[in-house]
This record gives structure tokens, sequence and C-alpha cells, in this order.
């Protein structure tokens, strides 16, 4: 019998501290007393990131090949770019250009994939999204190894709206 009044007390002690409040976890608050019905809680949801688009590039001895050439302003875009020759490459997305200092064309690539990780057998990876300004003027995958893109390692993409 004691056991049960002890229970009793208990339970009539939880109820009180439920009643009496606590510490508040969740982000509905009571309306005001008006006359008219209160409104129904709302839910937002932030948009899903968009997961972007893998495009395969091979470097190879003097070539380089993509199963993507055709790419859209906004669509964030990941280069997974493999090295099939049997020496080291560079991949850089970056305009045409005639320079010869490295440093200057490292300065103008949106993207690139650097010859010290693309050795033979090797993966490298880098992202990037195309912007409106990326419309303005020509673009291309190409390799800037001294003499490599001389010889033709390049490959010209195109950017649409």
């Amino acid at each position: 019998m004691r056991n049960l009044r002890i229970f009793a007390a208990v339970a009539a002690l939880s109820l009180i501290a439920a009643a009496c409040g606590g510490t508040a976890t969740s982000a509905t608050t009571a309306a005001p007393a008006t006359t008219t019905a209160p409104a129904a809680p709302t839910t937002t949801t932030a948009p899903a990131a968009a997961s972007p688009t893998v495009v395969h590039v091979t470097a190879n001895e003097m070539t380089i090949t993509s199963d993507v050439t055709t790419f859209k302003v906004g669509v964030p875009y990941t280069f997974e770019v493999t090295n099939e020759g049997a020496i080291a490459h560079e991949v850089m997305l970056v305009q045409p250009t005639d320079l010869t200092d490295m440093e200057a064309i490292d300065a103008l690539a949106l993207g690139m994939a650097e010859s010290e990780d693309l050795v033979p057998g090797a993966t490298v990876s880098f992202d990037y999204t195309f912007t409106e300004e990326d419309l303005s003027g020509p673009l291309e995958l190409a390799c800037h190894v001294t003499g490599h893109y001389e010889a033709g390692m390049l490959l010209p993409i195109t950017v649409e709206a």
C-alpha cells in the first residue's frame, strides 16, 4: 500500500511540474487571444545544394579528352582528371593564351589539376561553376607543361547560359 501512495505522489508531482513549465524546446509560441482563428504554423525548407556534375577528363600523350565539352552557367562541375599517359601532365581550365611564364598562366587558371599531382596513373579533381563572365570568351582544357600546349594538348570547350 505504501508503494501505491509513493507512486501516486510521484505521478501527481510529475503532472504539476509539467503544467508549471520549464525550458522551452519548441519554436512554437502561443497566439494572443483574438476572435479570429490562429494562423497555422508554416515550415520553410532551404533548397538542397545541387550536386556537382562529374566530368571525366583524360590526359594522354599530347591529347586531352572529356565526356563533356558544353557547360551551363550556374551548374557546379567536378572535373575528374586522369593521366593515362606515361609522363606527367597538367590540365587547366583557362582562356587560350600565348603566355609562356608558368606562374602567369597559373594565375589565369579557373581550375587546375597540377603536374606535380597528375603523374602517370593518377586522378586529380577540381571543382568549378561557370559564371556569366565565362560566356565572354573562349575557354579550353589545356596542358601547359613545357612543349605540351605547343604540341596541341588542348581541348576547346563551350559555355552556354
